[in-house]
């Protein structure tokens, strides 16, 4: 989401005649934000401090992203160098600001300038409806509101026109997503975007086992394009503890889903969210989880221990009362399960052929990119694959994070 909010800023200033350059050059710096946790909003006050030596009264600083929905004017008063509060998406303001500040007018002659590259990210709900007690989604990015289907088909094609091979549908909530006008919700969305021309590839994120509904698994199932991988947080194995974070499930549901998905597509690539050490949480608990990861063998795993944000219902309400060393101790219990999960899953795709997007080129210079289950794939022996070639590879190697390859085929995008 962070990604997709620069990218349409950065948009938007390139078309109104504004270059990226080097900071030290720059005129203007656009700081964007997150607070899902506190070392990330810890990281963006440390990034404003960095920033004071460098403002002058000739330079600009902006602030946009999840801190201004925090933390709002309060900001300029703790960083008076501070130039300008930009909420997410209210973009169109800030630039004519800056244009007055600049004194200048670019008309209507200015061409449109691209930053698409071969992923486009595509916003298609912003905010959240569910009130999980330790998310802070809701008060900074606000409830749910949708784009009509009409507009996000117009970016995609516009993404594809100039060069985009892929196209990611976004939201916090990305499974609520239904048409303003009454055209359907996110398995009408996807129908109506994989037929688009010039689309390789179509994913979307992130799922809530709450919304997830069986006709848009039937729609991954079925699609060439639509890709075979599914992000969706579990947060933890334990139904106590899901209860007091108020996710609206339980583990029979979330497996339920698992199975479901499996029994269509044996080879999805499962992506999840987990959180250690929330309030009240007991060794029985935290096995449950450890319990709950050894059974389904998720592909990826983002692990996070508990910290309370202010504004949530839990670190108003409950008591942080799992120490931070056993908190770092589950962490870690966690971590090493997963990358031996991680590389037993891996490691089941060599001898296999896959098909990868390339996206670029990693610092050794090798071609790179994802197979449709979202796994990073590494091409062997060959400098001369372009970014948005679909290939086939065969897998020969493969660790904990990737797989390696060599081509058996390929066809320009």
């Amino acid at each position: 989401m962070n990604t997709a909010d620069s990218e349409s800023l950065a948009r938007k200033l390139l078309a109104a005649g504004y270059v990226e350059d080097s900071l030290d050059r720059a005129d203007i710096a656009i700081l964007n934000t997150c607070v899902v946790r506190q070392a990330s909003e810890d990281r963006a006050y440390s990034k404003l401090h960095e920033l004071r030596p460098w403002k002058t009264p000739e330079r600009t600083i902006a602030v946009t992203g999840c801190i201004v929905g925090k933390e709002g004017d309060d900001l300029k008063r703790r960083f008076p160098q501070i130039d300008a509060i930009v909420p997410i998406g209210e973009y169109d303001g800030f630039i004519a600001q800056l244009e007055s500040r600049y004194d200048y007018s670019l008309g209507e002659a200015m061409p449109r300038a691209g930053r698409t590259g071969v992923s486009h990210f595509v916003r298609v709900i912003q905010g959240c409806d569910h009130n999980c007690t330790f998310c802070i989604v809701p008060r900074v990015r606000g409830r749910e509101s949708h784009v009509p289907i009409e507009a996000v088909l117009a970016e995609c094609r516009e993404a594809l026109d100039v060069g985009a091979r892929e196209i990611v549908l976004l939201g916090q909530n990305v499974d609520d997503y239904h048409d303003p006008s009454g055209r359907g919700g996110l398995a009408a969305l996807v129908r109506e975007v994989e037929r688009l021309p010039g689309l390789l590839r179509l994913r979307f994120m992130t799922s809530h086992p709450q919304d997830l509904e069986d006709e848009l698994l039937e729609v991954m199932a079925a699609s060439s394009v639509v890709c075979r991988e599914l992000q969706l947080p579990v947060q933890s194995g334990d139904d106590t503890v899901l209860k007091r974070m108020a996710r609206g499930y339980q583990m029979r549901h979330y497996r339920a889903i698992v199975e479901k998905a499996r029994a269509l597509m044996p080879d999805l690539g499962l992506v999840t969210d987990m959180i250690v050490g929330f309030p009240g949480e007991s060794e029985a608990a935290f096995l449950n989880t450890r319990r709950l990861m050894e059974e389904i063998e998720f592909d990826v795993v983002h692990l996070a221990m508990y910290s309370p944000r202010p504004g949530t219902y839990a670190a108003a309400k409950m008591p942080d009362d799992v120490p931070d060393a056993e908190k770092l101790r589950r962490l870690n219990d966690l971590l090493a399960l997963q990358k031996q999960i991680a590389a037993r899953k891996t490691a089941r795709w060599v001898g296999r052929d896959v098909q990868v997007l390339i996206e670029g080129r990693d610092e050794l210079g090798r071609a790179y990119g994802r197979i449709r289950q979202g796994k990073r794939a590494i091409v062997l022996g060959r400098s001369d694959v372009e970014a948005g070639t679909l290939v086939d590879l065969r897998v020969v190697q493969a660790t904990a994070g990737q797989l390696i390859g060599t081509i058996v085929g390929a066809r320009a995008a």
